[in-house]
């Protein structure tokens, strides 16, 4: 007896002196592990187990002596456990004295979190850890539709002469690439019979194209509206003679080159200090981005940045061809410096051309407003294609419809290509599509109303023939009927 009283009171001693080391221990590591579903810190999961002060007077090895579990007031289990439950009810602290036996399996320690069982604890657990795994669900937008441009402008106006619609679509490479559409193209009846049709197409290589055929335009339509103004051509019902037209227009495109030139110039040190902002904001981004995808495309676009900055801005990245029609109740007149198409179908049914492209040696090579296509030194730039720059036309002819286009529509509606076959070698005909033309104004006149002629012509345009559908670049187009 004497052993067995001494062992009795080692056991007792081993109780009172591991209880601090479970409630500091083995208790707070499974809470430690919910913790994330509350956010809650794990200083006040440990707290609440001051309530395990008496919890730890039951652990296991005070299941195997009864003699210890009086001191926690739970030697009757029967009778402990009901007057326990109210407990509970009032405070979910003494929750963990009430049911000391499940303390064995230490998930019983998540029942203050889910109020009940360790098993509804354990299934929230794996699904609080899905959340973060969700979070990365933006990075798969990437689906790019090569049929759905970014519309720039669109034009549609119809009146009791006739009407006029237009666009300026993003082409296929730039959807991909991300880059704007660069073309653009202006209206604006200048007085009854007088009609101001322009389009101008920007150049892929310039920095600030988009800008440069925008601003080709606006100064265009401003020009010719002063100088018809000024000549008083309407009030006179004037036509003035292809020479008397070249020398005005090779004024008026000088005019707009040394504006251009002169804006430029002002602009240089913006354009930097908005360049050094955005790579800024680019840096930034790239610091706080993980996926690797993603990173090495802010880093190339980084790099084009940084170039932009390195190289201050001039007058060429401004580039962008400009074709210009004049309607009048006597005819027609036009000019134009670079490439693109322009026509008219004439009063005998015939579709004919208007201008001839200004093309160089090289693939895609033209002239732009802002190059030097009249400096006199350079001997050269009076002429391109056989043509002078600019290249004017005067038609003493109504139409009864007209056509201007960059040449993002040429291959579509355009006889651009045809083989010699005396020589062998191609050439081009420079003759519009009557083919095309014709289905396209009967299409034209039977829509709806002027928006379902404008959706219309983009449709056809853009994914109605096979070389639209493989069309890369921008395309911009202005349709007008007389009627």
């Amino acid at each position: 007896m004497g052993k067995l009283t001494s062992l009795f009171k080692n056991i007792l001693k081993s109780d009172v002196e591991d209880n601090p080391n479970p409630t500091t221990a083995p208790t707070v590591e499974p809470t430690s592990d919910v913790t994330p579903k509350s956010d809650d810190t794990p200083t006040t999961d440990v707290e609440p187990k001051d309530d395990d002060a008496p919890a730890t007077d039951v652990t296991p090895k005070a299941d195997d002596t009864p003699t210890t579990e009086p001191k926690a007031d739970t030697e009757p289990e029967p009778e402990a456990e009901p007057e326990a439950e109210p407990e509970a009810d009032d405070s979910p602290e003494v929750e963990p004295e009430s049911e000391p036996e499940p303390k064995e399996d230490e998930p019983k320690e998540d029942e203050p979190k889910s109020d009940d069982t360790t098993d509804v604890a354990t299934e929230a657990e794996p699904e609080l850890d899905t959340d973060p795994v969700t979070e990365p669900e933006p990075e798969p937008e990437v689906v790019i539709d090569l049929d759905k441009p970014e519309r720039r402008l669109v034009t549609s106006v119809e009146e009791d002469w006739g009407y006029i619609v237009g666009f300026s679509i993003q082409g296929r490479s730039h959807i991909s690439g991300g880059t704007p559409c660069e073309d653009y193209h202006a209206y604006k009846e200048l007085a009854p019979g007088w009609k101001l049709l322009i389009t101008s197409d920007g150049a892929g290589s310039a920095r600030e194209s988009a800008r440069g055929s925008k601003a080709n335009c606006d100064l265009a339509v401003r020009l010719v509206s002063q100088l018809v103004a000024q000549k008083q051509w309407v009030e006179k019902n004037y036509m003035p003679t292809e020479l008397e037209w070249f020398a005005e227009m090779r004024n008026l495109f000088a005019v707009m080159q040394h504006l251009i030139i002169a804006s430029a110039a002002k602009q240089a040190d913006a354009y930097k200090a908005g360049k050094e902002e955005e790579l800024k904001a680019l840096e930034e981004l790239i610091a706080k981005t993980t996926d690797d995808i993603k990173l090495s495309k802010l880093k190339v676009k980084k790099s084009d940045i940084e170039k932009d900055i390195a190289k201050p801005l001039e007058a060429r990245d401004f580039n962008a061809t400009i074709i210009l029609m004049l309607l009048t109740p006597q005819g027609m007149l036009t000019a134009h410096i670079g490439d693109g198409r322009m026509g008219y179908k004439a009063q005998d049914g015939s579709w004919k051309a208007l201008m001839t492209p200004h093309k160089g040696d090289e693939a895609s090579a033209t002239v732009f407003i802002p190059n030097n296509w009249n400096d006199q030194r350079c001997v050269p730039a009076f002429t391109m294609s056989d043509v002078y720059l600019p290249d004017v036309r005067v038609v003493h002819e109504l139409p009864q419809a007209v056509v201007l286009m960059s040449d993002g529509c040429e291959n579509i509606t355009w006889n651009c290509y045809a083989r010699n076959e005396e020589t062998g070698r191609y050439y081009d005909p420079n003759l519009p599509f009557a083919g095309f033309f014709e289905p396209l104004l009967e299409e034209m006149n039977g829509a709806a109303d002027k928006d379902a002629r404008a959706e219309r012509l983009i449709e056809i345009i853009n994914v109605g023939t096979r070389a639209g559908k493989q069309e890369h670049d921008d395309r911009t187009m202005l349709f007008g009927v007389l009627k």
